[in-house]
């Protein structure tokens, strides 16, 4: 059992000696730990395993038959080689156990070895492993010989497959690359066929011309009409496009191809010993040819292309050329047509209109049709500027320097005027329009975008929206831009007048122009319509037939949207940016804020001079009755500010880019105004001097007319006279009104107008106008702040004290009613002292005049201020009259004993009851002048104080006295 190889092959733990040794292991080392050295010792043996010499069927010794490793005891001598059954089946069991036991440790150790893990791709497990390596090995030689011929030779035939179908797609990819390079050699000799036909034409043209005669034979047998022939220019750009991206595409190819084969040298030079080395190492791991492979970069196009760069360089700026030609010749005869149609005679015969109608609109069709040839043509191209400045040199130019003159700019007016501006640029507008309007229309229909297309929408919303052609911005705006601002004469003429209110005309002129331009070249004229209605009704009423293309044509479709997509471009131009520069803005507003400024001052120092009631007010004296019936001025100071005020507003006046200086240079006007009136009511300036003649120098004249003549007035503080005072409050309360109400109305109109009173280009949406009446009202409001406390302060502090002063003025006479009755025998009084109506008289008075005038914030408390502090007064005044005669009567109270004994009243007695009859004449006053006496501390204490002479009062009725 032993010696049986299979035996040992499926229980590693027995006993394996090494090959080149045959000494037995060390009894008592074995075991386990014994099993494992015996593992490693066949694992270092592994090569060993193809020489025929090894050792694994030599029979066992007597020491590994005797050999017990877990149970040394049962080991035995060697004289007693005699075993129990029992103790062999005991002996088999362990061994069993251990065998168990290595042959998982041993499988363990192959799992975590680039050969061991060889071995188990044999075999599941050990036990499934062949008995002898070198047998397997041995076996499996020839089967692994045959397996590598035959990989080998599918191997060369997959190769010589795949390089047959690189072959046959490299030959493929030739063909197709040649065909297209033998579509576009086609293509470029027939656009430069077309490109020289033009060239013959255009020579005729000269000829013909110059009035040379020329010989029909040199025409050619297939000569193209002018139509078509220059949509075969067009026709040409398509292909000098497409020859030209080619072009670069090949460029850039070979450019790619000589970079990579430059690197790929380089590196193969430096490292071709290793990919020696590389390449014998891992010829079998190498990865397999595939059909998938992309092919080796092919130049051959390219190159031809680059042989072909000079004739397409050549194509490309004759085709150029031959279109701006053609532009400028179609351009040219629609410009001689319009002085034919201008200088024409038109027949009274109604059929020959019809026809030649006819025939000029069919004219006028092709011509657009040539034209939109030629634009496309040089768009595709990316010559868009070519077109605007061919339209530019050929159309508008000779036009503009038709019409622009001094003359013409002066016509109307004196010289440097500018009364002419308005009437030549609207000359020029139209005849634009009339001449080049369907061109202009054409082109706008054409190359016009919308936020809605492709590729537009990531433009931002401030940013114009990109033109291939723009005709009317760079085409006319340009020119006539540059007209006016090259001639130096009519530069300064137009810019730098020197004088406000012509700057702002023509300011006003250009600006309208300039808003209205879209509109007035995009727009279609009467004639225009009209000729294309019958046009829709001849083509709508005669059936179609192959003669009759006219319905198929382009007909351009302007929107609102195209007329406010090419205003935007005309004011984002760089161009117009120029030409704002050129007003000196800033200059004309300090020229009308100095205006302002002077009328002012002027009405300022009048009014210092000879008062609130003098005539300062420079306008027309129905301007001031209006303004005195609508607002209610009263004071022709604030007449004169507010009409200062409101000529900043005036159509001949304001300029728009000044709105926010304007509306600042009111704020200052009231400011100073308000300044003015503050200073004079707190004593800092006095009234009625005289300036040292200043005044009179600088035009302030009395309201006759006369300075020499008038009365000058004694220096005066105005806000000690509680008429002025109560005058000008009034006046303050109408002017904080007009600001905040009448006067925002004025000039949100003048600033935004409604798109239905103004121009076409604004479109002030009602938000937009929201907003603004909102910050402007904010403004005003802010500006007005201070004349409300101003207000306030006339009233409550000046008006008030100035009428308490004189209310208690005749308090004074309080003490003399003592003496009228101290031992003057008069009967008792019967009636209120005299002095008493003459408390509240200033105040009545005062209150009768200024009823209607009163500030409605103002309210009652200045009035209630007045009573109460005189009847504040009044009651002290009382009260020590009445301790005075109290102490009298002590001293004289036998008298007094006398005379009440007599039946009569006391001195005092009769003093007391004066007072009190004075308190009702005065509690009376204080109700007629609108105050309720019992709210009022000093009445209630009037009352208080003189209430025991009401009985005396009583007595005395009824004494008959």
């Amino acid at each position: 059992m032993y010696n049986d190889p299979t035996h040992q092959a499926a229980n590693p733990s027995a006993p394996v000696p090494n090959a080149n040794s045959t000494t037995n292991p060390s009894p008592g080392k074995v075991g386990v730990d014994g099993g494992v050295n015996k593992v490693d010792s066949l694992l270092s043996t592994s090569s060993a395993l193809a020489s025929p010499h090894n050792q694994y069927q030599q029979p066992m010794t007597n020491d590994d038959r005797n050999y017990d490793g877990d149970n040394p005891a049962s080991s035995t001598d060697g004289n007693n080689t005699t075993l129990s059954s029992a103790a062999l089946e005991l002996r088999l069991t362990q061994l069993r156990s251990a065998s168990s036991t290595l042959s998982t440790t041993l499988t363990q150790k192959l799992a975590t070895s680039q050969s061991g893990q060889n071995l188990l791709h044999i075999g599941s497990s050990l036990s499934t492993l062949p008995p002898d390596l070198f047998t397997l090995l041995s076996t499996l030689a020839p089967f692994s010989a045959d397996v590598t011929l035959y990989e080998e030779s599918n191997r060369n035939e997959l190769a010589r497959i795949v390089s047959k179908g690189n072959d046959i797609k490299s030959m493929r990819r030739r063909c197709i690359r040649g065909r297209e390079c033998a579509d576009m050699l086609e293509d470029l000799c027939c656009a430069e066929v077309d490109v020289e036909r033009d060239g013959k034409r255009r020579v005729r043209l000269e000829l013909m011309m110059s009035g040379a005669v020329i010989n029909v034979n040199e025409c050619d047998e297939e000569e193209l009409d002018e139509l078509t022939h220059v949509s075969s220019l067009e026709r040409a750009a398509h292909t000098t496009l497409h020859l030209v991206q080619e072009l670069r595409s090949s460029t850039a190819e070979m450019s790619a191809f000589t970079s990579t084969q430059s690197s790929s040298n380089t590196t193969t030079n430096s490292s071709s010993s290793d990919s020696k080395n590389i390449n014998s190492s891992n010829s079998n791991n190498s990865l397999l040819p595939s059909l998938h492979t992309p092919l080796p970069d092919d130049t051959e196009k390219a190159q031809l292309l680059l042989k072909l760069a000079p004739r397409i360089r050549t194509l490309e700026r004759e085709v150029v050329k031959c279109l701006v030609g053609r532009l400028e010749i179609v351009l040219g005869q629609m410009k001689i047509r319009k002085m034919e149609v201008d200088s024409d005679v038109h027949d009274d015969d109604d059929d020959d209109d019809e026809g030649s109608k006819e025939m000029k609109k069919a004219i006028e069709d092709e011509s657009l049709l040539m034209i939109g040839h030629c634009l496309r043509g040089l768009a595709l191209l990316g010559r868009g500027k070519e077109a605007e400045n061919t339209f530019a040199r050929v159309a508008i130019m000779p036009l503009i320097r038709s019409k622009i003159s001094m003359g013409r700019l002066d016509e109307g007016g004196s010289r440097g005027e500018c009364a002419g501006l308005f009437s030549l640029l609207d000359d020029i507008a139209f005849s634009i329009a009339s001449t080049f309007g369907s061109v202009l229309q054409l082109s706008e229909g054409i190359f016009a975008v919308s936020k809605n297309d492709e590729g537009v929408k990531d433009v931002p919303t401030q940013s114009p929206l990109p033109m291939e052609v723009d005709l009317v911005t760079c085409g006319v705006w340009v020119p006539i831009a540059t007209a006016l601002m090259a001639d130096t004469g009519i530069r300064m003429a137009i810019f730098s007048p020197g004088i406000a209110s012509i700057l702002q005309a023509n300011y006003t002129a250009l600006d309208t122009f300039l808003s209205e331009l879209a509109v007035s070249l995009l727009r279609k004229s009467s004639s225009r319509d009209c000729s294309d209605k019958a046009g829709e009704s001849g083509s709508n009423s005669s059936s179609f037939s192959e003669d009759n293309f006219e319905s198929l044509y382009f007909q351009p479709i302007i929107t609102n949207e195209t007329i406010k997509n090419a205003q935007s471009r005309i004011y984002q131009h760089e161009k117009t940016t120029e030409f704002a520069k050129k007003w000196n803005l800033p200059i004309y507003y300090q020229l009308r804020f100095g205006e302002c400024c002077t009328r002012l001052n002027k009405a300022l120092v009048k009014t210092q001079r000879y008062g609130w009631n003098s005539n300062v007010f420079t306008g027309a004296d129905t301007l001031a009755s209006d303004m005195r019936h609508k607002e209610g001025f009263e004071l022709s100071l604030f007449l004169e500010l507010y009409d200062i005020l409101l000529s900043l507003w005036k159509a001949d006046v304001i300029l728009r880019p000044l709105t926010h200086r304007f509306l600042r240079g009111a704020v200052q006007l009231l400011g100073r105004t308000i300044a003015f009136v503050k200073d004079g009511l707190e004593g800092s300036i006095k009234f009625g001097e005289d300036r040292s003649g200043s005044a009179t120098e600088n035009g302030s004249l009395s309201i006759n007319g006369d300075a020499s003549k008038s009365s000058v007035e004694n220096e005066y503080h105005w806000g000690d006279r509680v008429d002025d005072v109560a005058s000008v409050a009034w006046e303050l309360t109408l002017l904080e009104t007009c600001i905040t109400h009448d006067y925002l109305q004025k000039i949100v109109p003048v600033v935004a107008p409604s798109d239905v009173a103004n121009q076409s280009n604004m479109f002030n949406t009602e938000p937009e106008l929201t907003e603004l009446r909102a910050i402007i009202s904010d403004v005003l409001v802010e500006a007005s702040q201070e004349i409300n406390p101003m207000i306030h302060k006339c009233w409550n502090e000046v008006i008030a004290g100035i009428l308490t002063k004189k209310c208690s003025a005749p308090l004074s006479a309080v003490k003399g009613v003592a003496a009228t009755y101290r031992m003057t025998n008069r009967p008792p009084p019967t009636q209120h002292s005299p002095f008493v109506s003459t408390i509240l008289r200033p105040l009545k008075e005062f209150d009768a005049m200024f009823a209607n005038r009163t500030p409605p914030q103002v309210g009652m408390q200045w009035k209630v201020f007045v009573v109460t502090t005189v009847s504040a007064r009044y009651s002290v005044a009382v009260e020590e009259l009445l301790a005075t005669v109290q102490r009298t009567e002590v001293t004289l109270k036998s008298r007094k004993a006398r005379r009440t004994a007599a039946g009569g009243m006391s001195d005092g007695e009769k003093v007391k009851l004066q007072l009190y009859l004075d308190y009702k004449e005065f509690a009376k006053n204080v109700e007629e002048v609108g105050v309720d006496g019992t709210s009022i501390p000093g009445v209630v204490k009037l009352e208080s104080s003189t209430k025991e002479a009401e009985s005396f009062q009583q007595k005395n009725v009824g004494d008959g006295n």
